[in-house]
């Protein structure tokens, strides 16, 4: 081969090795990313947590009932204290309640274990005789709840949180000083009590459990409150009869004559939660009459909502007889939507048809016979004498479309998370990142996909069919069903085109999963029960025209009467106003009248504001409160610097009620050397954790942020993630030794060395380390497990002790992630305090005498003792949704928390440091908020960003120190504000801690 022939090989080699090199190099990545896509998919599913949850008990049933298991026959009886294996603390054998050797779980480490031995295989229910501790032996009202292990294992997740109700009746009616009634106080009914263990709502009746013949091992563990075992039984279930098979019995006496027997739903006989509250209401038949003064006339609305929750009431009939039943109710809260109770006579489920009774959705008070599909009343065979009428919360008709609503849920985030992979593509929550000149063939790169959502699109369409027949009407919910099919239906149109949709596929699970909750809660309020003879007719319960133009007549003229008029505050009374629910209004109103009046000789009139911004507007009017409680943290500040605030500071006495609280709590109330405002309610904000998630990934509880960078990358590759709201600033700030402003209170404190690390610290959590940048619901993520660890607030710790009870046993909290200092301490500065708090106020306009009797009322009312007293109040009376997080921490100790949870927040109480206020200091937390936005979603170089914030923070805080005359027109300080530096955690809360 010649020199010019082997020099022309060697080229065309080259060119073609070239374009063998593109050709791979262009394939390589689909198949590399396709490949990746598979396998991570395929660990994701090995690691979701949502495998690992157990089914619901609807679904075990329905697997029982396909293998055609029987139930036992067997019934074995036991005491509590024959145990076979018990933990080594929280666990002891006393005798409590006037019985003997009585079991006692005493916390939430405390557990006991039983070998029950049966002849036979077969589904029994668990009953057990129990006494909740009473509260002088150190219980509360709150209901206990019990952990169930059968064998080792959960057989279905409601056997994680099994409530055992609590059982309370209202004391006599109480009346206010104008004739208005007012909340009664209750008394909670000691007693053993001998029941099967059921679900709370999602089942009706006894829950079952599948023993095999010979040895079976039950272990139980009080999760929330102390109680009292005397005994265990296995037992073979009661079956609840058809209404054929008893009305065959019942029918051969009927009852021809007699009265109507009407029973006031306000005038129950107990109820199994505090949170069940009377209410008013002025529909012209609605009774009694509750006009111009105010007078409980019905029972329940959204107070009688949760599964599980009972009201008793008890009759009395002359004769004995068939009798039908009817109430008188509104269901009216949730457009179209029916919800259902379990009825009991004398303490059973009659008949079959009153497992899950159905009350459809009307616009008004309406006629509710009970009576079958037919129209046909049910007829109920009741005996000379006493009764007892119950009526239950349940939802279960509803948990075949709930289960399914999980799994579908479940579908689309795996179905989303296959999408992000194959494409490369992180979603921020604000935009998509996918290659939009990227073109698509759906069916080849992500295989299975089409299938799937097609195979959803008919499941929506079924559900929405299944709904219809349970609800009996087309409602919010079965429309939520069809939107989400015409969404699927349109991305299936143009498959190619559904990488690009990712936001869209997001906002379909939300939607998805928001209809959950919308099927557990069932409000319902009632007016009256009627039991009439089988040939009598019930009242009329309905209003006619005439009637209703009559009561909206008298709604809106006895509305002007109301006494929270503020034109009409007296100067001889003590006029307090609050920004609060009408709930917290009257139990404040109350504890007042109760002690503060007799005491002091004024009446307190403690008058509802819904708005802070009427403060402002009254001091324009003249008609200022003598003191404002509810007040948002940042509104003493903005009066003071308008004159309005009084400075408490001067008082005598201020300095001892200080003292109560942490220094870092009253910084936005401090300004220009004097305190306008005392702190009412605290935020606190802790690291919340998944125990089961993180044990199983083998990981720590961070204690710093370095152990924080450790653990991402564990959390992501296995799918999960770590959670910090991108919003929140402090906590990097100030654990960097960052202040706000310098120590005269006249310039930003960001222009140091220490600001700009801690600034790129904060945005590097999101640009380096992968944490997610919008985040729709943590509570959520982190109930479902798909976002295990994170910083959250308060909120967050009520939303899962209350409406989380599944996962009560796998979640904790621990002080946030801290940095370690020069001495190798770590340090754990946190604020956000100052967001969703509250404070109270006083003000110049008022008299000098009447401010002597204001201060002492502010002492009063934030007392340790008051505090308590109201915190324990709200939530014995309303429910644990109503916990009172108060700023004071003797009072808040005192409140039911989890001891473990208490001795965190508490820890982590010592380290509060909120944001103080300034003139134009409100520019700082917003050009942060910009500065954050052009770093992390814009990609900005976090110095350049944050020197460009600084600039416009210290135009903002020239242009408000001028306006204020707290410089000269050449920008020289006239005074200084001198503000309050906190350096060292608050040793204050130490005596409260253990």
């Amino acid at each position: 081969m010649s020199h010019h022939n082997k020099k022309l090989y060697f080229n065309r080699l080259m060119y073609v090795s070239l374009i063998i090199f593109l050709i791979t190099s262009t394939i390589m990545p689909f198949t590399s990313k396709s490949v990746n896509a598979e396998d991570t998919k395929k660990n994701s599913s090995n690691n979701n947590v949502e495998a690992r949850i157990e089914p619901y008990y609807y679904e075990v049933e329905q697997s029982w009932k396909s293998e055609g298991i029987k139930l036992g026959k067997d019934v074995v009886n036991m005491k509590a204290s024959q145990y076979s294996k018990i933990s080594e603390e929280g666990v002891s054998i006393e005798s409590y309640g006037g019985k003997e050797d009585v079991m006692l779980l005493s916390n939430s480490k405390g557990w006991v274990e039983y070998t029950i031995n049966v002849a036979e295989d077969g589904l029994y229910e668990i009953a057990i005789e129990h006494l909740p501790l009473a509260q002088a032996d150190g219980g509360s009202r709150q209901s206990v709840i019990l952990n169930v292990k059968v064998n080792g294992e959960y057989p279905y997740r409601e056997l994680r949180s099994i409530e055992l109700k609590k059982e309370f009746e209202d004391k006599e009616d109480q009346y206010d000083d104008s004739g208005n009634q007012i909340r009664s106080l209750i008394n909670e009914l000691i007693e053993w009590k001998k029941e099967s263990l059921t679900s709370g709502g999602s089942h009706t009746g006894s829950l079952l459990f599948y023993l095999k013949s010979g040895k079976n091992k039950i272990q139980l563990q009080s999760l929330r409150e102390a109680v009292a075992l005397n005994s265990i039984t296995i037992q073979s279930p009661e079956v609840i009869k058809t209404y054929d098979d008893v009305k065959n019995v019942s029918d051969l006496d009927k009852n021809k004559d007699g009265n109507v027997i009407t029973i006031e739903a306000e005038n129950f006989t107990k109820k199994n939660s505090t949170s069940i509250q009377v209410q008013y209401d002025r529909d012209p038949l609605t009774t009694p009459k509750s006009l111009e003064k105010i007078k409980f006339n019905t029972l329940g609305g959204w107070s009688w909502y949760d599964g599980g929750q009972k009201v008793t009431w008890e009759f009395e009939v002359p004769k004995t007889g068939n009798y039908q039943i009817a109430f008188r109710g509104l269901q009216n809260y949730r457009k179209n939507l029916s919800v259902f109770r379990t009825v009991y006579i004398d303490g059973k489920i009659p008949f079959s048809d009153m497992k899950n009774f159905r009350i459809p959705y009307a616009t008004g008070w309406q006629e509710i016979v009970l009576k079958d599909q037919n129209d046909r009343p049910y007829s109920f065979y009741l005996e000379k004498g006493k009764h007892t009428f119950e009526f239950e919360v349940t939802y279960e008709p509803f948990v075949p479309i709930i289960v399914q609503i999980e799994k579908l849920a479940n579908e689309i985030k795996e179905i989303s998370q296959e999408i992000r992979l194959a494409s490369g593509n992180q979603v921020d929550g604000y935009k998509n990142n996918v290659d939009q000149f990227r073109v698509w063939n759906v069916e080849q790169e992500l295989p299975g996909v089409l299938d799937q959502l097609k195979e959803m699109h008919d499941q929506l369409n079924n559900m929405s069919n299944h709904m219809l027949e349970i609800n009996g009407e087309r409602s919010n919910v079965s429309q939520a069903f069809e939107s989400i099919v015409q969404d699927i239906a349109s991305m299936l149109e143009k498959p190619d085109t559904i990488p690009n949709n990712q936001v869209r596929i997001g906002a379909l699970q939300d939607q998805l999963e928001s209809q959950k909750q919308e099927l557990m809660n069932a409000p319902l309020q009632i007016d009256k029960f009627y039991v009439a003879p089988d040939n009598k007719d019930f009242p009329r319960m309905t209003a006619n025209m005439f009637e209703k133009v009559q009561g909206m007549y008298n709604s809106l003229l006895y509305s002007f009467k109301d006494k929270n008029q503020l034109r009409e505050q007296k100067d001889e009374e003590l006029n307090v106003w609050m920004m609060w629910g009408r709930d917290y209004a009257e139990e404040l109103q109350q504890l007042a009248n109760q002690q503060f009046t007799p005491e002091h000789g004024i009446k307190v009139n403690v008058n509802l504001i819904q708005d802070p911004n009427l403060l402002i507007l009254a001091k324009a009017a003249g008609i200022m409160p003598d003191v404002a409680l509810g007040v948002p943290s940042g509104m003493p500040f903005e009066m003071a610097l308008r004159g309005a605030a009084k400075d408490l500071s001067q008082l005598p006495g201020a300095e001892e009620l200080l003292d109560q609280y942490a220094p870092g709590t009253l910084l936005p109330y401090y300004y220009d050397h004097a305190y306008y405002g005392i702190p009412e309610t605290i935020n606190f904000k802790v690291l919340f954790y998944r125990k089961d998630i993180l044990d199983q990934l083998n990981l720590g509880v961070p204690e710093t942020w370095e152990d924080v960078y450790d653990m991402i990358p564990t959390l992501l590759q296995n799918q999960y993630n770590f959670y910090a709201d991108p919003k929140d600033f402090s906590y990097m700030l100030y654990q960097n030794g960052v202040e706000l402003y310098t120590p005269d209170g006249l310039s930003t404190g960001l222009n140091t060395p220490e600001s700009f690390t801690a600034f790129e610290e904060w945005t590097n959590l999101f640009n380096l380390h992968g944490m997610d940048r919008m985040v729709q619901s943590f509570y959520q993520q982190f109930r479902k497990g798909t976002m295990p660890i994170g910083i959250a607030d308060f909120n967050q710790y009520m939303q899962l002790l209350v409406a989380a009870p599944e996962i009560l046993d796998v979640w904790g909290i621990a002080p946030i992630p801290g940095h370690v200092n020069k001495n190798g301490e770590i340090v754990r500065w946190a604020g956000g305090t100052g967001v969703d708090t509250t404070s109270m106020m006083m003000f110049n306009d008022t008299p000098k005498e009447k401010q002597d009797i204001a201060w002492e009322f502010i002492k009063w009312y934030s007392s340790t003792e008051v505090q308590t007293e109201y915190g324990l109040n709200l939530e014995q009376f309303r429910g644990e949704t109503f916990r009172w997080n108060s700023a004071n921490v003797g009072a808040f100790s005192k409140m039911p928390w989890r001891q473990e949870d208490l001795q965190t927040i508490l820890e982590q109480w010592r380290w509060v440091k909120d944001i103080p206020n300034v003139p134009g200091g409100y520019m700082t937390t917003r050009q942060l908020d910009f500065a954050w936005n052009q770093t992390v979603l814009e990609g900005g170089t976090p110095r350049i960003e944050l020197e460009k914030a600084l600039k416009a923070i210290s135009r903002e805080l020239v242009r408000k120190q001028t306006e204020f005359e707290l410089i000269d027109e050449n920008g020289k300080a006239k005074k200084s504000l001198d503000l309050l530096t906190i350096t060292e955690p608050w040793e204050g809360v130490s005596r409260f801690a253990q």
